[in-house]
């Protein structure tokens, strides 16, 4: 495994595309200190802000003070690792295709932005816009699955078009907002604005009742087999505090005010 050690916490934010296995393969450890890194906008090298240590494998670890460090795992495909130990910055797995990301403390904004596929896993909070769209974009993640310990920002899978959200503790504001398809699962108190617009897609709250649009029907209790399956891969993914807690939930269709067939599921 190699690992990637910062020398001090950078001034400014420092994108980190560069780190990831698959682009790293086959490279000697001068030329992967030579590889170009942009702080705030101007060009430096790898090897300025970074120790390496380690060979050059599928996995690669990367510690120190990284809360300034965006773009981890950006684009990364399948069959490769990023472990952060410590925090993240911005766009954690911005377009990630595969693979997995690890993420010892907690990530900036806009993780799993345009994510296509892989695990990203965050073992604190996340801050807004999990799981988004880029700017101009039809829709935000189209597949994979985000686990979140703690708690998520606003805008929590606004524009979702595929996979899963699942968040340990509380969730922002417009939660789902625009969803197109997908799920979002939220362990904590879900804010106001859950759903609005939501066309297609489940959000499944299993705190506290969420606030209920207007223009969301209520078609009371249910104990459906598609709650059945969602718990199980939620035991899949290693989050049982949340497959422990799926049974019959009460069930809301909408949003009606943009003829959506979305659903949203709350306890009681």
């Amino acid at each position: 495994m190699m690992r990637f050690t910062l020398r001090q916490e950078p001034p400014l934010r420092l994108a980190a595309d560069a780190l990831v296995p698959e682009r790293l393969a086959g490279r000697s450890r001068g030329e992967i200190e030579r590889l170009p890194l942009a702080i705030g906008n101007r060009p430096s090298m790898l090897g300025d802000w970074f120790r390496v240590s380690g060979e050059a494998e599928a996995t690669l670890a990367i510690e120190g003070p990284c809360r300034r460090l965006d773009r981890i795992g950006a684009g990364m495909g399948s069959g490769s690792r990023i472990v952060v130990e410590g925090d993240a910055g911005a766009y954690l797995g911005l377009g990630l295709r595969g693979g997995a990301i690890e993420v010892a403390g907690n990530a900036g904004f806009g993780a799993a932005t345009d994510m296509q596929s892989g695990v990203i896993r965050i073992a604190g909070n996340a801050g807004d816009g999990v799981g988004g769209a880029l700017p101009g974009a039809a829709g935000g993640m189209s597949d994979g699955a985000v686990i979140i310990g703690g708690r998520a920002g606003a805008a929590a899978g606004a524009r979702l078009r595929r996979g899963l959200i699942a968040v340990v503790g509380d969730v922002g504001e417009g939660c789902g907002a625009g969803m197109l398809a997908g799920t979002i699962v939220g362990g904590g108190t879900i804010a106001r604005g859950a759903g609005a617009a939501m066309r297609r897609g489940t959000i499944v709250a299993l705190g506290r009742a969420p606030h209920i649009g207007a223009c969301f029907a209520d078609c009371g209790v249910h104990d459906l087999v598609v709650l059945r399956l969602l718990a199980r891969e939620l035991d899949r993914l290693g989050v049982e505090a949340l497959a422990a807690r799926i049974g019959s939930l009460r069930r809301f269709m909408g949003d009606g005010a943009v003829s959506g067939r979305g659903e949203m599921f709350i306890v009681g």
